[in-house]
């Protein structure tokens, strides 16, 4: 009786060591991963992750949901918005500026279209999101909008927002450009 005790501790003792090893970031990133289930259900389910393994987060979009759980002390329960840090992001994708905010992944289009939204702030303060594509090619596009207006993107990828005044629309092409 007494052995079976010791090779329990011993194996316990080896799961704390073994877990201590593990790096802070790699524990944030696994408990964000944890705690991204959809809540409502008796049956939580995981949420789909893309074929580079980040979370994705789901049409419609709304910039001001987005900008507020950046803002929120309750980032890990945004609804349907899943933050990815920037620093992670650009190890899969290095053409993402470092200075970007937490950045939201949409589902690829059926023609390949990778989407990306990623916070900034203009040089005068001003919120903004840069989308950027990426076509069936890897040929990457950027557009940068001004967020103090709410920026929508439907299930269609038509991203509805205002300049000046104006209600504003871009459509997002085979090639992976936003078209007006």
């Amino acid at each position: 009786m007494n052995s079976s005790y010791r090779k329990y501790t011993y194996i316990l003792g080896l799961s704390i060591i073994t877990s201590s090893c593990s790096t802070i970031s790699e524990k944030k990133h696994e408990i964000s991963d944890q705690s991204q289930i959809k809540k409502g259900s008796s049956n939580p389910v995981k949420l789909k992750k893309n074929d580079d393994g980040f979370l994705i987060t789901s049409l419609p979009y709304n910039s001001n949901a987005h900008l507020n759980c950046i803002l929120s002390a309750q980032r890990m329960n945004c609804g349907s918005i899943n933050l990815i840090d920037s620093s992670r992001l650009i190890k899969v994708y290095n053409f993402i500026n470092p200075r970007y905010g937490d950045s939201v992944v949409f589902p690829e289009t059926s023609t390949g279209i990778l989407l990306i939204a990623s916070p900034s702030s203009s040089e005068a303060g001003n919120p903004e999101i840069n989308l950027t594509t990426v076509n069936k090619f890897g040929l990457v596009k950027s557009i940068t909008l001004d967020a103090s207006q709410n920026i929508f993107i439907n299930q269609k990828y038509e991203v509805l927002y205002k300049e000046n005044g104006k209600e504003l629309k871009l459509k997002l092409n085979d090639q992976g450009e936003l078209m007006k």
